[in-house]
């Protein structure tokens, strides 16, 4: 298995009141988890998120162009990073101590991967033009979508699982594909994307394969929304033919709660 750089952890909170003692207490624990890690609100560039910092980001629900999905209402989230997952765990103890009876938390986990390609070329087809970090003011908004693959797309064989990527002949319908990385090479240069692994490695039941995590500008929302609609259109991508998508949640980057 690939080895683990790093690790992720989303953290939701849903208040079981929604009134103004329950906001404050609240905030209150967001707070107090950030004690010892760096606030990742103001940090941009390609290296702001390296497996070697520790990191916190608060989002909230609060802001404009914000999609409270209701599949998964949580007001508030925080995201996590280390590259020592018990640090992750320490922190989830105490926002849970800070939360207490006033409140619920959930989370998500993930880790960071070397990325793997057949080739260099085919690594500079998917890259070459995607969007660095950006601070929470410039790129305001977050989208966090877990997923998995069925068991079918695990027990292809590791270039097969690749073709699906790239342009290429759709077996069962005989027509010429895009493939993913080019429908979603349009919108790379405006939105941040970052892939998160399950930590175990994929295809674990029950269990989440990646989260992906996005950042974009409030402009660029119609865009994400677009090429998300792109990607789950089979005739188009038959790589969603064996995609299960989790409970998106769309909130903005703040400082703090």
């Amino acid at each position: 298995m690939t080895p683990n750089l790093g690790y992720t952890r989303f953290l939701f909170v849903r208040g079981c009141r929604d009134d103004d003692a329950t906001r404050v207490k609240l905030k209150a624990a967001g707070d107090g988890v950030a004690r010892g890690f760096l606030n990742a609100f103001e940090r941009e560039g390609a290296n702001s998120d390296a497996p070697s910092l520790e990191t916190v980001q608060f989002l909230s629900l609060n802001g404009v162009g914000v999609d409270a999905a209701p599949t998964h209402p949580a007001r508030y989230a925080v995201q996590a990073n280390s590259r020592y997952r018990p640090r992750l765990d320490e922190l989830e103890k105490e926002l849970r101590r800070r939360v207490g009876d006033v409140g619920d938390v959930d989370t998500l986990d993930g880790c960071l991967r070397a990325p793997q390609y057949t080739s260099a070329n085919v690594a500079t087809f998917a890259y070459e033009q995607a969007r660095a970090h950006g601070n929470g003011r410039a790129m305001a908004n977050a989208i966090i979508l877990p997923m998995r693959k069925s068991a079918d797309w695990w027990a292809m064989p590791d270039l097969e699982r690749h073709q699906y990527f790239y342009p290429h002949h759709d077996a069962k319908t005989g027509h010429h594909v895009a493939g993913h990385a080019a429908l979603g090479r349009g919108a790379a240069q405006h939105i941040y994307r970052r892939l998160y692994h399950n930590p175990h490695g994929p295809g674990r039941s029950g269990e989440w394969d990646f989260i992906t995590y996005f950042e974009c500008q409030d402009e660029d929302l119609p865009l994400f929304d677009a090429t998300l609609t792109a990607m789950r259109d089979v005739e188009r991508n038959p790589e969603w033919r064996f995609v299960e998508e989790g409970p998106m949640w769309r909130g903005r980057r703040v400082l703090r709660w």
